[in-house]
């Protein structure tokens, strides 16, 4: 991971989710892009001078906070890690994926509220629009107020209805490899046996993760798939859960439950989504 994304609004969950994607590449070299977002309409209220002088005073506002932001981080002494800022004016959505563009971005990093543009995306009924818009490049939800634990085990949610790719399943191994943690890949199927090309996609994924420390495992259901592996990852204790963002897992039909079950199950621990990308 050489380029790491970092939606800023200067709230607490932002600057706790850079925080925290420091702290878990803190041996590796990486440029952390800062991104600042202030909104470009004008006011309907305001004559064009005024429109102008307001507009150029938040542009100068906002660059300034998060070009001192990332000074302050550079001049820490981690001589693996640069910070870089950027400041755009436009949606929080569009910045993103302009930024992933031109910068090469390996993954986002974002705490789960905001005082501002955060907070649109990640609560609520937006979830979805945020994470299925951006879908090519991981992104590494944090929880409020979450810290950093040393990983020791990463929870892999599927139920090997798809195949996979060696590519959508490298940040996933880089962060394992990393922190030398074990992936604990989880079944989540109300089905007592595997069909066919579940055996088949089962052992192709065996292949991608021979070479690191892994093991299987059927979860046995516990009233819905979302309480299985809430329940499944405290009693674990497990750092990170990863899956991969298809209609298949249950992480799809978490999103059509309601926003207070959906708030309720990842403010528990960091939530890794993997983009899918086609076999």
């Amino acid at each position: 991971m050489k380029n790491v994304l970092i939606p800023i609004d200067l709230s607490d969950n932002s600057i706790n989710a850079l925080n925290y994607a420091q702290a878990l590449l803190k041996n590796v070299p990486v440029n952390f892009y800062l991104l600042g977002v202030y909104i470009s309409n004008k006011s309907i209220l305001l004559g064009d001078d005024y429109n102008k002088e307001w507009l150029n005073e938040m542009d100068n506002n906002v660059t300034e906070n998060i070009k001192a932001l990332a000074q302050k981080h550079n001049n820490k002494g981690n001589l693996k890690h640069s910070f870089k800022a950027i400041t755009q004016a436009s949606s929080l959505l569009d910045a993103i994926k302009k930024v992933i563009q031109e910068k090469g971005i390996d993954l986002i990093v974002s705490g789960t509220k905001g005082a501002s543009g955060l907070k649109e995306i990640f609560i609520g009924t937006n979830t979805l629009k945020f994470i299925n818009s951006i879908n090519n490049c991981p992104i590494l939800v944090i929880p409020s107020n979450y810290k950093f634990n040393k990983l020791h085990q990463v929870v892999f949610s599927t139920n090997y209805k798809r195949g996979f790719n060696s590519n959508e399943l490298k940040v996933l191994i880089n962060i394992a490899l990393i922190h030398k943690a074990v992936i604990e890949v989880v079944q989540l199927t109300e089905e007592n046996y595997l069909t066919e090309t579940q055996k088949i996609n089962k052992t192709q994924l065996q292949g991608y993760l021979e070479d690191f420390e892994f093991v299987f495992n059927k979860l046995d259901w516990e009233g819905s798939e979302t309480e299985t592996i809430k329940n499944h990852i405290e009693n674990t204790n497990s750092e990170l859960l990863a899956l991969i963002n298809h209609k298949h897992n249950f992480f799809y039909k978490l999103t059509e439950e309601n926003v207070i079950k959906k708030a309720s199950f990842y403010s528990k621990i960091p939530l890794l989504i993997l983009p899918e990308i086609s076999v």
